[in-house]
Parts: C-alpha cells; sequence; structure tokens
C-alpha cells in the first residue's frame, strides 16, 4: 500500500499509477493541521470526480482519529460525499468500539476496514480489537506514533514485540496484517531487508511511502525461483482426492501445514 498526502492531489494521479496494490489518501499525520479542511474537501472531491481505472489498484483513505474534531469531521464529510471506496484507515484505534463505531456510521460506503494500532493501549487491546468484526479486515503497525510512546527505536528491533502481537491478533481473527512504511528512502536494500523479515514474520503487506518503494517491496515478496518450483511439484504430487492429508514426498513425510506453505508460495508468486 502506497500513502500519498491528502493536501498534494496533483500527486494523486501519480499514485494510482505508480504500480502499487493499493494506494491511501492521507488526511491524518501527512496533513498540515491548519489545511485539513481544504484537504479533505479536495480528496472527496478528487475521488468523486475521478473515473477509477478498470485495472487500477484499490482506493483507501485514511482519516483522523475518531478522538479528534477533524477525524469526527472526516467522518461526516465522507458519509454526506456519498463515496464507496474499498478501504478506510482508523488511526489511533484503541477499542473493538472504535471500529464498531465506525462502521455504524458509514459501513455501507467502505469495503473493509483497517485498524491503525499505534499506541500502547492500543497493542494491549490488539486481540480485543481484531475481534470487533463486521467489515474490519486487517490490523496495521502504526510504528512512529507507537515508538514515540514507548520511548523505543523507530526500527525493527525497537517494534518487534509490537510486530508480533498485531500479526497474531490479525491470525488469531483471520484478518491480514499490514506492516508499518519504512522511512528511509536512501536504502533500498535496508527496505527490502525489512519487508523480507516482516514476510517471515507473518504480515502479509508492507506499507510504502514513496514510489520508488514499490518495486523494492514486490521483489522482496516474490518467492525464489527454487522456492516456486519446490511449491509447484509438492502441490502437483498431492495424490487425488486428498487436500492436507500426510503424504510421503521425494522421501520426507508432507502434511497440512507444509502443503499451506506451498500454496501460500504459489499464491504469492500468482500475485506477484
Amino acid at each position: 500500500m502506497l500513502f500519498v498526502s491528502g493536501e498534494k492531489v496533483e500527486r494523486f494521479a501519480k499514485a494510482m499509477a505508480a504500480g502499487a496494490d493499493l494506494v491511501c489518501i492521507d488526511l491524518e499525520d501527512a496533513v498540515h493541521p491548519g489545511r485539513k479542511a481544504e484537504a479533505r474537501s479536495q480528496v472527496f472531491g478528487w475521488l468523486k470526480d475521478t473515473a477509477r481505472p478498470p485495472h487500477g489498484p484499490d482506493v483507501a483513505v485514511r482519516i483522523n482519529g475518531l478522538r479528534t474534531l477533524d477525524g469526527l469531521r472526516d467522518v461526516l464529510a465522507f458519509v454526506e460525499s456519498g463515496l464507496q471506496i474499498d478501504w478506510l484507515l482508523l488511526p489511533k484505534t484503541e477499542s473493538a468500539g472504535d471500529i464498531q463505531a465506525l462502521e455504524s456510521w458509514c459501513g455501507a460506503q467502505v469495503g473493509a476496514f483497517t485498524a491503525l494500532v499505534e499506541t500502547p493501549v492500543g497493542i494491549e487491546n490488539v486481540a480485543g480489537i481484531g475481534r470487533a468484526g463486521g467489515k474490519l479486515g486487517a490490523l496495521m503497525l502504526g510504528g512512529a506514533d507507537l515508538s514515540a510512546e514507548l520511548d523505543a527505536q523507530f526500527n525493527w528491533e525497537g517494534l518487534l514485540s509490537a510486530r508480533g502481537r498485531l500479526v497474531n491478533a490479525a491470525k488469531a481473527a483471520r484478518l491480514q496484517a499490514w506492516d508499518v512504511p519504512n522511512v528511509d528512502l536512501s536504502s533500498d536494500e535496508g527496505l527490502a531487508a525489512e519487508t523480507r523479515k516482516a514476510l517471515a514474520l507473518g504480515f502479509g503487506c508492507k506499507t510504502a511511502i514513496h514510489p520508488q518503494q514499490i518495486q523494492t517491496i514486490h521483489a522482496a515478496f516474490t518467492p525464489t525461483p527454487a522456492e516456486i518450483e519446490w511449491a509447484t511439484v509438492l502441490l502437483q504430487a498431492v495424490p487425488d482426492g486428498q487436500g492436507s492429508g500426510a503424504f510421503l514426498f521425494q522421501g520426507k513425510m508432507v502434511d497440512a501445514p507444509l502443503l499451506k506453505k506451498a500454496r501460500r508460495i504459489a499464491e504469492l508468486a500468482r500475485a506477484v
């Protein structure tokens, strides 16, 4: 997912064409506090007036938190616009009730909600947030705010505990898990390494703050030729009528977890 600032309307079309799977227009942190109203108006106006390309990325909007006046104004403006969007991101989510309230107001206009968890209270309650139900589709880690409140480093080690708790909560609730962006635009290798770590931990999405990061993220998510060959041959070897039972393959016993891994590799290869 690629973020684009809600006050940079000239960048919206470029973001949509940058190759991301999902583009999120941001009304929260990427907008100056004094320009929230202007950004809100131009974001919803642009979305209403601009035709979506048939094979373009999904579209998301990140509103301001529900505990702020700007967040309430965002919700009201969105409802009054009548817009339909794929995802709505709620920052500073701290309870299942936050998501449930938002869905009660505008759920009919949204394909799915993402709970952005970025406070110590949110991390403590992340399992409960994951059980909010309804159209909640993903949990996302908010690293900058969380690291500041924890007095932790905004890096892999500093946020490792929070990452693990969020992934576990997401998987327990059968939701997607999205990782925080890497804000260092000077190191493609650093981004690639962090993306591979996020994938290894169980995240299914690495978010981005600049189009130049998209290719690196997609490459990190791409299975290696050896992994693709292993998954392909293994799935072809599954005995007829046997979807998950154990069987012998190349001298080794294969069971349901290995088949699940092979299917995930094949799914990623097709997606990329």
